[in-house]
């Protein structure tokens, strides 16, 4: 029997011995619908949910509709429970049902929903409710429309075809259930199609944000794991913060003490207090409230894990970043003379070295095309014009250049090293109080207020329970007393019941995560911009610069070149004495011997000048991409994407058994307040401090969720 919420202000009392605690609630529902029913059990199987037990007695597989169900019976109480079946099957299911709900015609699944239900209440005897997930939810929708006497419970239900619901009724007897993160229920929300879904609809905080939960999460549940618990695995076995997390949905449907009712639609029906509520409040303080806390307390503790090992690794993530910036700029020249360039630059600084050998060899070479230029048959010297080349006005300009290449490029590696080794590191500084490490020390302050602040509530829940039990414990003494003094025809006894004080205060606040966390992704922003500032003010301007004297360097280059080449044509084409040496000697050879030994060295210069003239011109014109490129590597040492997330999945599983806590004491706090007498009222007041905590606790929880 479900104990209703009365609707009236009238208080009508039921006692604890009134509530069957073993029928059928919504919770069962939920359970059959998105877990027992995808299992397709046949008859006489037995479903155990809850630690009450329901027998098949029927099943209708196979329907040539695609229709799924069957029918279960509580063994303890005899009620009959009809379980559609949600989407399955390829063609009856999603081309001839799911697709035309969204228009006017109802499918014909629908229609066979109906003659099942007909079929099991003439066979077997009234239907007590019926329930279904997704397309099962439709159908279960569609029945209850048509008999507003059976109790109806979805989870996750598509919408019925256009005109099914009326609008102008409330249909009290329909509970829908939507799931958190459901994606089916969000677009029907989302494109205006609620509307076609009847009756009372609850969000309950299952799931996980994940892509790879998108199943589950609209069914509401996974496979059992070894434990026979349906949970999510989160992290990777051995490492630091590994764990489960709890998604099914029926968990967190939050239900009276009490009654088992479920608590969405305001509190339960008021219960006497008396020994026995007493006593069924300190069971529920132990086997839900402390139960469920612990579960909350055991994800923030694996967050926290995953918290302090990502500081511990504080050095090794540092190195990582430096060592692939680095070596993503030393591929970026695409040059080898370029490779260690954001290390020593060794390579590039022995290739400048080698061209100022080069000019040094080319110089001297040029001394002895002089000497050639120079050197005449005597018998001609009356008709020779001295030719000469200017050795030190062509060398001495190149030279000055190569030097200021290599001192340029000393300080680009010099202002590279610093970047890498003394830059980077200071792009994970910053947060509230400007940590070394930013992410990760808010992080660690905020959870050590946290998990003060959990240990403090598990304190206060211990001493209300034992509060509890010793409020229970006076009501049994003083009905023992009064018992005794009937039968001793005498007047009760004065006597005093004591019971333990529970301490009252508000847990400690946290300045911290005022950002939420966000504060990786702000920290992230910050250090790329600051980044492409270093970048751009120390580094750009040093590679400008060198391209400048790069052009400088292929113009001496092409000097020398040119006037070698005058020099040579002067005298021997252009001169009559040159034309003489020409025929009678071998003059003209040992000329352009000598020039060619000259030239050899610029040449071989001018293509090593040219593939550092490459190597610069794509560093300028790739480091503002490789600044984007390196964002990611960034957002990964600063905190690992994945153990971000799943410190943030923990964060929202905590944070889901916290609001539910707070459902369940504002329930608590309403059944308490009917009493005057001053233990009660010392109770609801305690109550009223641990709801208030845990509600201060999950603001704190709940930073770290979004």
């Amino acid at each position: 029997m479900k104990v209703r919420t009365n609707p009236s202000n009238t208080l009508n009392y039921a006692t604890v011995n009134d509530v069957e605690q073993n029928a059928t609630q919504d919770k069962d529902l939920v359970e059959l619908a998105g877990y027992h029913a995808y299992n397709k059990p046949f008859e006489p199987a037995i479903i155990h949910i809850n630690n009450k037990s329901f027998e098949v007695i029927d099943t209708n597989y196979d329907h040539p509709t695609g229709l799924d169900a069957l029918t279960v019976q509580n063994v303890e109480t005899a009620e009959l429970t009809i379980v559609y079946v949600g989407s399955e099957q390829p063609k009856e299911d999603w081309i001839d049902t799911n697709l035309r709900l969204p228009s006017r015609l109802p499918p014909a699944q629908l229609e066979a929903a109906n003659d099942y239900f007909d079929y099991v209440e003439n066979t077997f005897g009234p239907v007590d409710s019926i329930t279904g997930n997704s397309l099962g939810g439709a159908n279960t929708n569609a029945v209850a429309i048509e008999n507003p006497d059976v109790r109806a419970v979805t989870l996750n239900p598509a919408i019925l075809p256009f005109g099914m619901v009326d609008p102008d009724k409330n249909y009290s007897n329909i509970t829908n259930y939507y799931g958190e993160y459901d994606v089916l229920t969000t677009v029907q929300k989302s494109i205006g199609m609620d509307h076609r879904i009847p009756g009372e609809k609850y969000t309950i905080h299952n799931g996980v944000p994940l892509p790879a939960a998108l199943v589950s999460n609209h069914t509401g549940y996974v496979d059992r794991d070894a434990n026979g618990n349906f949970t999510i695995e989160i992290g990777t076995e051995g490492e630091p913060g590994y764990g489960h997390i709890h998604v099914g949905a029926a968990d967190h449907i939050v239900t009276s003490i009490w009654t088992g009712e479920a608590l969405y639609s305001g509190s339960s029906q008021p219960i006497k207090i008396d020994k026995a509520f007493m006593d069924q409040l300190v069971s529920g303080i132990r086997n839900t409230v402390i139960e469920r806390l612990s579960l909350a307390h055991g994800y923030l503790g694996n967050s926290h894990e995953i918290v302090v090992d990502e500081g511990e690794k504080f050095d090794q993530r540092v190195t990582k970043l430096q060592m692939t910036f680095q070596n993503m700029l030393n591929d970026l020249a695409l040059e080898p003379m370029f490779n260690g360039i954001a290390e020593t630059g060794h390579l590039l600084k022995s290739c400048i070295d080698g061209m100022i050998t080069l000019v040094n060899i080319a110089e001297e070479k040029c001394r002895f095309l002089n000497a050639v230029l120079n050197s005449k048959p005597m018998e001609l010297v009356e008709y020779i014009i001295s030719v000469d080349i200017s050795v030190e006005s062509l060398f001495a300009p190149l030279r000055n250049y190569l030097q200021d290449l290599r001192n340029d490029v000393d300080d680009l590696v010099s202002n590279i090293r610093n970047l890498v080794y003394d830059d980077i590191p200071e792009l994970f500084k910053g947060g509230k109080d400007f940590y070394v490490d930013a992410v990760v020390g808010e992080l660690n302050d905020h959870y050590h207020i946290i998990n003060k602040n959990s240990d403090a509530v598990f304190n206060q829940l211990h001493q209300f329970e034992m509060q509890v039990e010793g409020v229970a414990e006076a009501f049994h003494n003083k009905d023992q007393d009064l018992a005794n003094a009937i039968d001793a025809k005498s007047s009760p006894g004065s006597g005093t019941y004591t019971a333990p004080h529970t301490s009252v205060f508000t847990i400690e606040e946290s300045p911290y995560l005022e950002k939420r966390m966000k504060i990786k992704e702000l920290q992230v922003n910050l250090a790329h911009n600051t980044l492409r500032s270093i970048v751009t003010t120390k580094i750009t301007p040093i590679l400008s610069g060198i391209q400048g004297i790069i052009m400088l360097i292929e113009g001496a280059l092409q000097l020398i070149l040119v006037n070698i080449n005058s020099a040579t044509r002067n005298l021997l084409y252009r001169n009559p004495a040159g034309l003489l040496f020409r025929l009678f000697s071998d003059f003209e050879q040992r000329v352009l011997d000598a020039a060619a030994a000259v030239k050899q060295p610029i040449i071989e210069m001018e293509a090593t000048v040219e593939g550092l003239r490459r190597g610069i011109s794509k560093l300028i014109a790739g480091l503002p991409q490789l600044i984007d490129e390196f964002k990611p590597y960034l957002d990964s040492a600063i905190f690992e994407k994945n153990r971000y997330e799943n410190v943030r999945l923990y964060n929202i599983a905590s944070s889901s058994i916290l609001r539910e806590m707070e459902i369940l004491f504002n329930d608590i706090i309403f059944q308490l307040s009917s009493e005057e007498g001053k233990a009660i009222a010392s109770i609801q007041e305690v109550s009223k401090s641990v709801k208030g905590n845990m509600v201060l606790l999950n603001d704190q929880v709940e930073r770290g969720t979004i």
